[in-house]
């Protein structure tokens, strides 16, 4: 295998003040903790499943991040990130995102080939609009998009029938797509704090998740 990549993914940790993985102890988390940081070593790192970047002031992610082909879990949460890059879209095995406190003006279309994606957390960014490629995400259950500027939604968020949470608290949101009423097994869904005018077939849908025990905020 060309390791040149494995250095190039090691001279951006440094950069950027990326620990070697470290034990951070936290009484909140079932195992009183969570391993934080990049492994120098270069088999840790082929083998990796999880990584975990929180609150590492990052403003962009190397193309080498694709590379990391074993990952299940990524934490980006809390960082300064605006773009993701395209080769994110070599993580297939990728179960779960977490991007929630960035800068992200947009999502590349790419992030539609993470066919395994259950959980998908982009609140608190600059979205302005999704990728109709979201709809090829089938596996995900909970997407959170609460505090962004998104002034509409796909068509395509339809397709996601598996979904059990949506949030979209906080955004731009005047109405909504006639296909979101194919997702009868939400749970919890929030429009909160947008200025929707729900129509008489939203209603009934709304009606139907709530009958079902969905728990509605509008």
């Amino acid at each position: 295998m060309d390791e040149n990549w494995v250095e190039s993914i090691f001279t951006w940790a440094d950069k950027n003040h990326i620990s070697d993985l470290v034990w951070i102890t936290h009484n909140s988390y079932l195992k009183g903790g969570y391993f934080r940081g990049l492994p120098r070593d270069k088999e840790k790192l082929l083998n990796l499943t999880e990584l975990n970047l929180l609150g590492s002031q990052l403003s962009e992610l190397p193309p080498e991040i694709g590379k990391l082909v074993n990952l299940k879990k990524l934490h980006l949460l809390d960082n300064r990130l605006t773009h993701l890059p395209i080769e994110i879209s070599n993580l297939t095995r990728l179960e779960e995102l977490y991007l929630a406190g960035n800068q992200l003006e947009s999502l590349p279309k790419q992030i539609g080939d993470l066919n395994n994606l259950q959980l998908l957390l982009l609140q608190e960014n600059r979205l302005t609009a999704l990728p109709k490629e979201i709809g090829n995400l089938l596996s995900l259950t909970t997407l959170e998009l609460g505090n962004n500027q998104l002034i509409s939604l796909p068509k395509e968020l339809g397709k996601l029938t598996n979904l059990s949470k949506l949030t979209l608290w906080k955004n731009k949101l005047t109405k909504l797509p006639k296909e979101l009423e194919t997702l009868l097994n939400l749970t919890e869904i929030d429009f909160i704090y947008n200025k929707i005018e729900f129509t008489q077939e939203n209603i009934q849908w709304l009606e139907k998740l709530i009958n079902k025990d969905c728990h509605v905020n509008i």
